[in-house]
């Protein structure tokens, strides 16, 4: 199983939104609002590496109302 950690901005006063849509998308496995840099971060996990990073790119950042993300992949 592959997984990363996404570091997700979002549009102001969307964040709540978003969070609750990630939540609720096949793949994710964790979503949580920060006080950091990002405005979210996401655990999600897929069959492969392909597999994951086709879901973050084709679904994920297609989302409305997310600007920006970042991936961290968990090589452990």
């Amino acid at each position: 199983m592959a997984k990363a950690y996404l570091k997700i901005w979002v549009d102001s006063g969307k964040e709540r939104t978003i969070l609750t849509r990630l939540r609720k998308m096949k793949g994710v496995k964790s979503a949580d609002l920060t006080a950091g840099e990002q405005d979210i971060i996401a655990l999600v996990e897929g069959r492969t590496h392909d597999v994951l990073l086709k879901m973050i790119v084709s679904t994920l950042r297609k989302v409305k109302g997310i600007t920006r993300t970042a991936t961290n992949l968990i090589l452990q």
